[in-house]
């Protein structure tokens, strides 16, 4: 379950949360961008999450150790696991989600939530810029194919981004997430976090790889994080 400590931890320093933990997004979300109250809840009954370590196993490679696994939930749309053991409440910044559409959340330099969350990401794009003033955009793009249930390739998402930002921005797709896998499969999930340090935001990104285990579970590796901004 949650600690303090461990929540203390992701609402001051994501980028050390995120590699010492799996965590994604589960559940539904206003449509639009809003401050919501979230919670984070154990997942470890639906999966084991690993990540590679410094040291050497057996002098080959990085060993590889278990961490904890956790999902994040508005708790307007989670009330049937809000009793579940440890969950912790908190304010946090929405993005704002819709399938097959475009959204956007424009993040002030004072005010509101430090912390802002977005659904997964298994196939749509996320873009954002940070302004001089520390202020940011960030966008999820659910945005498909015409007449598929596929989204657009990276080409597309830039020409989409380049429409609405005007000085510049940086781009995740599915493409750039799928090379941080073993293989370019679409089985890589990856978890975004903006965070406002010190009146300027930031946004890092977790990349992980699934792998079914019997007819339940499945195994989390944590392949990366990295800050797309």
């Amino acid at each position: 379950m949650p600690s303090q400590a461990e929540l203390d931890l992701l609402l001051s320093d994501p980028e050390a949360f995120l590699r010492q933990h799996a965590i994604r997004w589960a559940g539904k979300g206003p449509d639009t961008q809003q401050n919501i109250t979230a919670a984070i809840i154990d997942a470890t009954v639906d999966s084991q999450a690993r990540v590679r370590t410094a040291s050497k196993f057996l002098g080959f490679g990085n060993a590889k150790a278990n961490v904890s696994s956790f999902i994040l939930r508005d708790t307007a749309y989670a009330s049937g696991q809000l009793g579940a053991p440890g969950t912790l409440q908190f304010p946090a910044v929405w993005s704002g989600y819709a399938a097959g559409q475009a959204r956007d959340a424009n993040l002030p330099t004072v005010g509101g939530p430090d912390i802002m969350f977005t659904p997964e990401f298994t196939g749509c794009a996320a873009v954002c810029t940070v302004n001089p003033d520390g202020s940011a955009k960030f966008s999820h793009y659910n945005l498909l194919q015409p007449g598929k249930a596929e989204t657009l390739d990276a080409v597309q998402m830039r020409a989409r981004a380049e429409e609405t930002y005007d000085n510049g921005f940086h781009i995740m797709t599915k493409e750039t997430q799928r090379t941080h896998g073993k293989a370019p499969v679409a089985a890589m999930r990856s978890t975004a976090i903006g965070f406002r340090r010190h009146g300027r935001w930031e946004f890092w990104v977790q990349h992980r790889e699934v792998k079914a285990v019997g007819s339940t579970g499945s195994t989390i590796q944590i392949r990366a994080v990295v800050r797309l901004h």
